[in-house]
């Protein structure tokens, strides 16, 4: 419990010492000013971690923290949220980055990316009730919880066991394209030394665009293909017996030139049959990939289980939640802010438990690396 405690502590320190130093809110610098930027920082990292209001959440940490010392002075909830809210958005940006970045740096000395490893990237999306007319920053998808606008995010995130770092997310507005937002966030994963092995996406990425942009990349992918027109009639191909497992695929976009090719590679759904599905091209989910296809062939039986691992990302999705602090205020870089120190926080979480394993290794004089002992003990 000990080992637990003080790894906890140092890695949200390390975490505090980060956001200061690389998201430098500016506070009042006069002579008897009460609270100064750390101060600004451990306040967020309180909201975050308790998912409150600023108003709300300051007074309850104002009120637990008086019972332990009378005379300690808490900030109010306005003062950090005006204090946030007075920074350029595209500032705020730029810091928000640097932030990731160097969490991504104290993740890397325990030898987390030291080889290549599989990734998902997909989008998060926030609901939004509040009548809004900055509709640039919004987007819009289906109806969920009563709204079709959307504060989205897309985010880039190990899925390996034990090591599901957040690694670089980028704000999609209305016209941000999902090829743009493929080659921003990969491209910045290299900048930051991490190696992609198989990048693993969901089918709302199926489109000629993203596909040719990955080749452009040299990037390995797995995703799944909607059931368009083309891909329907080449699983009728399948199961008429005129069509291999894996096959070369050219698609083509209505309403443009684009066009992409891939292999396509069918599976059977588990568990599906005639009495669930009265559908047969439903029984069978495509894949799109750009594996060679001696490493398909090599253990084939592998692929669907790859792509389970995306799910990773989905609870990744789950705990940055649990550190996201909530607001009703339409301005953009408040809400930038909070969404990144959820993703900060959540590297946090992950750099406390590679310490906490790295000291129990030492503890125990086991000269093994902390990835690996980290596997073992979660």
């Amino acid at each position: 419990m000990a080992h637990e405690c003080a790894a906890s502590e140092e890695a949200y320190e390390k975490a505090t010492q980060i956001m200061s130093t690389q998201v430098s809110i500016p506070t009042s610098s006069r002579y008897n000013a009460t609270y100064d930027g750390k101060d600004l920082h451990h306040a967020l990292t309180a909201l975050a971690i308790s998912n409150a209001y600023a108003e709300s959440g300051m007074s309850d940490l104002a009120i637990q923290v008086r019972k332990a010392e009378p005379s300690a002075r808490v900030p109010c909830g306005s003062w950090v949220r005006d204090a946030v809210e007075k920074v350029e958005e595209s500032r705020m940006t730029l810091m928000l980055n640097e932030a990731i970045r160097s969490t991504l740096d104290e993740i890397k000395a325990f030898g987390v990316f030291a080889t290549s490893v599989m990734a998902g990237l997909d989008k998060h999306k926030i609901p939004r009730h509040d009548p809004t007319t900055d509709r640039g920053h919004l987007t819009r998808g289906k109806h969920e919880r009563g709204t079709t606008i959307f504060e989205t995010y897309g985010s880039l995130q190990c899925v390996e066991e034990g090591m599901r770092a957040q690694i670089a997310c980028e704000h999609v507005g209305l016209f941000d394209e999902n090829s743009e937002l493929v080659e921003k966030l990969v491209t910045r994963a290299r900048l930051e030394g991490v190696r992609i092995s198989l990048l693993l996406l969901d089918r709302e990425f199926f489109s000629c665009r993203v596909i040719n942009q990955l080749r452009m990349l040299r990037q390995l992918f797995l995703m799944p293909c909607r059931l368009t027109k083309g891909i329907k009639a080449a699983l009728t191909e399948y199961i008429q017996g005129k069509r291999p497992m894996i096959s070369r695929y050219v698609m083509r976009e209505g309403g443009s030139e684009a066009e992409s090719s891939f292999t396509l590679v069918i599976f059977p759904k588990a568990g599906c049959d005639e009495r669930k599905e009265p559908d047969p091209v439903k029984r069978f989910i495509p894949f799109a990939t750009n594996l060679p296809v001696d490493k398909i062939l090599w253990n084939i039986s592998m692929l669907p289980k790859d792509y389970r691992k995306r799910w990773g990302i989905e609870r990744g999705y789950v705990e940055v939640e649990k550190f996201r602090a909530r607001t009703t205020s339409r301005n953009h870089t408040l809400r930038l802010l909070y969404f990144f120190y959820a993703l900060i926080l959540y590297n946090a979480w992950l750099l406390a438990n590679l310490t906490r394993v790295y000291r129990l290794v030492r503890f125990e004089r086991r000269f093994v690396s902390p990835r690996l002992a980290y596997a073992n003990y979660i």
